[in-house]
């Protein structure tokens, strides 16, 4: 779990890209010095990595309690690569748990969702019930992805002041 690249398609991950900075900095180093006449046409991301972006949205799917089946029209995409993950495996693990125990879109019963939490993941033979967990989990960070980028897109003007007064609202 959380060892391979994980594609992000369609539209979510266009709003991947509005929430995160582009990796090479420079280009938004240099967008932001050719537009330093205006504060409003400066460039400003909420968040610094794809994956936290990716993370964040699992907890703001279950917060709010918004699914998402992925995107299949448009051809956007996005890669978080292997290392990535390998890195944050250890919190995306914390989170494929708590979106596990906490899910309600289900009828199961507390036994069966700490079963599904800690137990699912363990057993060599759950091959398939592993892979519907974790396509749940993804509907949960989708879910999540459409409602940050509901709240702090449309509504930034590109200003970091802006963007605190979304967060604080």
């Amino acid at each position: 779990m959380f060892e391979k690249d994980i594609q992000i398609h369609g539209k979510h991950a266009t709003y991947v890209k509005d929430l995160a900075k582009p990796k090479d900095d420079n280009s938004t180093k240099k967008n932001q010095e050719d537009d330093s006449d205006s504060d409003n046409q400066t460039t400003f991301k909420p968040f610094n990595r794809m994956i936290d972006v990716y993370m964040t949205g699992a907890i703001f799917g279950l917060l709010y309690k918004k699914t998402a089946k992925e995107d299949k029209e448009s051809k956007d995409k996005i890669r978080i690569f292997a290392d990535t993950f390998s890195k944050e495996r250890d919190k995306c693990i914390f989170l494929y748990r708590l979106v596990m125990l906490l899910d309600e879109t289900t009828d199961l019963s507390s036994e069966q969702r700490i079963d599904r939490a800690f137990r699912a993941d363990s057993l060599p033979d759950n091959e398939e019930e592993m892979k519907k967990n974790l396509e749940l989990f993804h509907d949960y960070v989708r879910g999540g992805i459409e409602i940050m980028h509901e709240q702090f897109i449309p509504t930034i003007h590109n200003t970091p002041r802006d963007y605190l007064s979304n967060t604080f609202d």
